[in-house]
Parts: structure tokens; C-alpha cells; sequence
């Protein structure tokens, strides 16, 4: 995650009012040296995104490289749950509802999540591992009383681990985790089983749903970019909640493309047999790139160095010139992505499946 500066300085000012407070807690813990214990129980918390999980799923084997013995809990958001267990990412799996990242300010909910991190307490966690730099994530991470526990201190809060470290919000989201595994002695291992194809009997499958609207793309230029790719290749559409509009559109026109609709689980295995997959800043992107299928992503004004899908065969396609629109979103704009035309998708499209199937 990449922060606002305005909302990394008020988050400080907040970490050092309650600092008196929890670093008094901490008075009372006891210390423990990573070198020193058996470690048989390892927490790792990614419950923001579903993306977010799949960008660290190689890191997740490195820790288990490192300690073959010890069950890895992975906490992740509740739609990830499912196909982290079917990648089978950790040797155990819960999901949750995390109010902060959804913006939920109930007090009811914060209470319930922090009587959950206090549950996980009982499992005597040896050692814990949180990436995201969010002093939310930082409070709930320390509220499980972990052994040792390392963690981006980026929004404040380092005294909610064990072991903080400085972020550098310019790396790539992956490269900061890698970062930090490499500070408890983890190397980063390599995917040998990541195999690059594109099926040439497969389809374009295009997947238009992002997290949030000024990432979108609009339905019209999907439709666009239908009827274009349809004379030369066999295409797909993911139906999902943002794509039913476009869906009913498309299915009304009558145009002979594919439908696909079912869980994440069901796309994961639905896309291993696909030619390139289609796509915006999102979960979908990443998951292709994990089963090792090239990757167009569509970004509009958010820069890709820090979240792009990291695909040998992937392309990313953004705007001529820099964002100078009056925008609602500190870094997401969506005439942006307008300012990207259906026509140079096309063009971009066939010429990059050109250069996969002549080097795949």
C-alpha cells in the first residue's frame, strides 16, 4: 500500500499520543530473541486485498523454506480465504472483516476484531509478520502477543513490534515484503513450478472489475474492444457485480464471445487454459500471473512500478502524458483511464499476443 502524506503526518502525531500508553504495556512483556526459540508458530496478516495475498504467495513458501516445521497462519480478507487455501498458501487459513478497510468506524466492529486478534493470542504465536506499514494493522498484529513480531512502521507505531523497520514506499509491493522476510533471515524463493504459456486455442479473457471506480475503465469501451478483438481472436468476458451491466449489454447485442461466471476458485482454474487475460489494477491481473499467464494491465494515473502484476509476458498500458485532471482520489483518476482508447487496446493487444506466441 502507498499512503497519502498528509494521512502518514496525522497518523504519527496519533502513534506518538498513545506511544506513553502501549510502550508502558510493553514495560510488561516479556523479550524474546528470534535466534534463541523453536519456532512452531508463524502469523502472517494480508487482509486488505485478495491481490495483496496472491502477491505474497512466493513470499509465504520462502518463510516456510525457512521454518519447514512450523505452522504458517495466514490471515487474509474473507473473499481471499478460499482460494488461499486452494493455492494452499498457509497451513492454516482464517478469514476476516477488517473494519479499517472497508472504512467501517462502528465501534462494535473494532471491538469485535480486537477480541478476535486477542482469541488468536491462545495459540501462542511465536513469531508474526505484517507488511502493510498501516498502524491499524500494527495495533491488531501487536494484540495477538507474539513472540517476536516484524513489521513497516511507515504510519507510526513501531512500538507495536518487536522488530520495525523503515518502508520505502517507491518498491514495488512484492519487494517490500521480500525486504522484510530478508531481516528475519528469509531468502526469497524462486517459483520453479511457474511455467509461461499462452493456450493458442484459448480466449482473451477480460476481467473489467476493480476495487474502486476510479480505477474503472468505461463500459463502452469494453464493448468496443469486444466487437475488435471478436474478428481475430476467441474471446471472454468475467461476469462479476461492477461487469453486470455490461454483461446484460453484451448478451443483448447477441456478439459471439464467452461468459464466464463462477467463484474465484472456479476462475483460477478456468484461466490456466486461456491465451492472455485482460485487465485493470486488480486482483485478477495477479492471479493470472501467478498460474503464468500473460497479463495486459490497463493503468490510469496510479503508478505501475508499485503494484503491477509481476508477469515475464505481461504489458502494461497507460496514458501518453501525466494526470492533470481535477480528481477525487489523491491517486487514482479515472479519465485517465478514459484518455486510453478501445482502438490503441487493439493495437497494443494483437501486437503483444504476436510476441508471446513467437516466443512461448
Amino acid at each position: 500500500m502507498v499512503y497519502k502524506s498528509s494521512y502518514v503526518f496525522w497518523a504519527k502525531i496519533f502513534s506518538t499520543l498513545i506511544a506513553p500508553y502501549f510502550k508502558g504495556l510493553n514495560f510488561f512483556r516479556k523479550n524474546y530473541d528470534l535466534r534463541l526459540i523453536k519456532v512452531k508458530t508463524i502469523l502472517v496478516t494480508e487482509y486488505h486485498r485478495i491481490g495483496d495475498v496472491i502477491i505474497i504467495a512466493p513470499i509465504l513458501k520462502s518463510i516456510k523454506s525457512k521454518y519447514p516445521d512450523a505452522e504458517i497462519i495466514l490471515l487474509c480478507n474473507e473473499s481471499a480465504k478460499a482460494l488461499a487455501e486452494e493455492l494452499k498458501l498457509a497451513d492454516r487459513v482464517f478469514g476476516v472483516s477488517v473494519p479499517w478497510t472497508n472504512w467501517n468506524w462502528s465501534v462494535f466492529d473494532w471491538y469485535k476484531i480486537r477480541n478476535f486478534a486477542k482469541r488468536l493470542h491462545l495459540i501462542d504465536i511465536d513469531l508474526a509478520i505484517d507488511f502493510k506499514g498501516d498502524l491499524r494493522n500494527s495495533w491488531f498484529l501487536w494484540n495477538t502477543h507474539p513472540k517476536v513480531s516484524f513489521g513497516y512502521n511507515t504510519t507510526g507505531g513501531k512500538y507495536f513490534f518487536t522488530n520495525p523497520y523503515e518502508m520505502n514506499q517507491k518498491d514495488h509491493q512484492f519487494l517490500r515484503a521480500s525486504k522484510l522476510i530478508q531481516q528475519l533471515g528469509c531468502q526469497l524463493i524462486k517459483d520453479k513450478d511457474t511455467r509461461y504459456f499462452s493456450v493458442k486455442n484459448g480466449s482473451i479473457v477480460l476481467h473489467t472489475g476493480a476495487s474502486n471506480l476510479e480505477r474503472s475503465w468505461p463500459n463502452s469501451y469494453w464493448e468496443e474492444l469486444v466487437r475488435l478483438l471478436i474478428e481475430d481472436f476467441k474471446v471472454s468476458l468475467v461476469v462479476t457485480k461492477e461487469s453486470s451491466s455490461l454483461f446484460q449489454s453484451l448478451k443483448t447485442e447477441g456478439l459471439e464471445l464467452e461468459f464466464f461466471e463462477g467463484g474465484l476458485v472456479t476462475f483460477y482454474n478456468y484461466i490456466k487454459s486461456q491465451k492472455c487475460l485482460i485487465a485493470l489494477d486488480s486482483m485478477a491481473g495477479h492471479l493470472a500471473s501467478y498460474v503464468g499467464i500473460p497479463v495486459i494491465s490497463l493503468f490510469g494515473s496510479q503508478n505501475p512500478e508499485l503494484t503491477k502484476p509481476i508477469n515475464k509476458y505481461g504489458k502494461i498500458i497507460k496514458p501518453r502524458i501525466p494526470c492533470k485532471h481535477k480528481r477525487s482520489h489523491w491517486r487514482l483518476c479515472k479519465l485517465c483511464l478514459k484518455s486510453i482508447s478501445p482502438k490503441k487496446v487493439y493495437s497494443e493487444v494483437s501486437e503483444h499476443i504476436l510476441h508471446i506466441e513467437n516466443n512461448l
